[in-house]
């Protein structure tokens, strides 16, 4: 298995060193090299345990709720950090990347969604207009982690998670509206407040510490930089566990319904993954690195907001659809990180 960025030494960018030759790893390397091994099994492990803390305290769990925004933020900061900015500044130049992230985050998944409501949602409308919502959502913060862990453009992933917050002050209502046939109001002050507490003041402090760090480390910054990356991979293994253990108590225990609730999304999530590797990689000929951000970016959607909305707007019966995918999604992305492995290896 390749090393993920920062789970050695780190430069910037994603952009990781092998522990020099000879040189015993620290203590920090170590933690780190266990996680780069270990990641896909940890993740499939807080799915099992969320689910099973779910079930048995229902109730205990919801105190998990206020935690969730903090630990997104924990996660991008921690990313961050590890990046440079005029890096950061570079990737803007990608405009061809980054329009398609955009096209595939808000035409491609949303029409996705819509034929699987449309093939298997249809008599329940407040579902099928939950799983809709979804698809028009921005991607999820955790994109940002995955692209990191395959030596990805962690630059780009970061770009595309910011625009398509902003987008989606206008997108979440509009495709919705079109496609769900029912307006979805959304807040833009609160919606505005969540792109900054969870996106952009994290990235913004991380750049600061990145500089801070280098202007007193200066060539041995490279040194501490690789604690950073596991906090964020910890983090989100701790996302994962939260959002599947609150959301449990919303699964009916008819085998009937539960099965038209997760056929949707066993189909979506590695249909979107494969379409978008494929218009990456062989359409577009991008390098592997700008394809994992891509198909990342575009496959994965932030569902605590997607929730947030639905419940607002449609019910809590439109947001069942959402948690019972939050499993599969995870499941998937860790899967395809597999799959990515082995072809960065070939």
């Amino acid at each position: 298995m390749p090393d993920p960025p920062g789970l050695g030494k780190t430069g910037g960018a994603g952009a990781p060193a092998a522990p020099q030759p000879g040189k015993r790893p620290s203590g920090i390397e170590r933690v780190a090299s266990f996680i780069q091994r270990n990641y896909s099994y940890m993740v499939f492990s807080m799915v099992f345990l969320g689910i099973v803390a779910g079930i048995a305290a229902p109730m205990h769990v919801q105190s998990l709720k206020p935690l969730m925004l903090p630990l997104v933020s924990i996660m991008v900061y921690a990313m961050t950090v590890t990046i440079r900015f005029r890096e950061l500044v570079q990737v803007t130049k990608k405009l061809k990347q980054i329009t398609l992230g955009l096209l595939l985050n808000f035409i491609l998944l949303p029409l996705l969604c819509f034929f699987l409501a449309l093939a298997f949602l249809s008599s329940r409308p407040e579902w099928a207009a939950g799983f809709i919502l979804m698809g028009t959502v921005p991607c999820a913060g955790m994109n940002v982690v995955w692209t990191g862990l395959l030596k990805g453009d962690v630059p780009l992933a970061l770009i595309l998670a910011a625009l398509t917050m902003i987008l989606g002050i206008v997108t979440i209502p509009g495709i919705t509206a079109l496609l769900a046939g029912v307006y979805v109001s959304v807040n833009a002050a609160d919606l505005l407040w969540s792109i900054a507490t969870v996106l952009a003041i994290p990235l913004i402090l991380g750049i600061l510490t990145r500089q801070a760090l280098e202007a007193k480390l200066g060539k041995s910054l490279p040194k501490y930089l690789p604690a950073f990356p596991p906090v964020s991979a910890i983090t989100a293994m701790i996302l994962m566990f939260s959002m599947l253990a609150i959301n449990m108590a919303m699964v009916p225990g008819d085998l009937s319904i539960v099965v038209l609730l997760v056929l949707p999304p066993i189909i979506l999530f590695p249909i979107a993954f494969g379409l978008s590797h494929l218009i990456c990689s062989k359409v577009l000929c991008l390098p592997l690195g700008e394809t994992n951000a891509i198909v990342y970016s575009s496959g994965m959607k932030h569902l605590p907001l997607a929730m947030g909305i639905a419940f607002a707007s449609f019910g809590a019966g439109a947001a069942l659809p959402i948690a019972v995918s939050a499993a599969f999604q995870t499941v998937n992305a860790s899967v395809f990180y597999r799959v990515f492995q082995r072809l960065g290896r070939g």
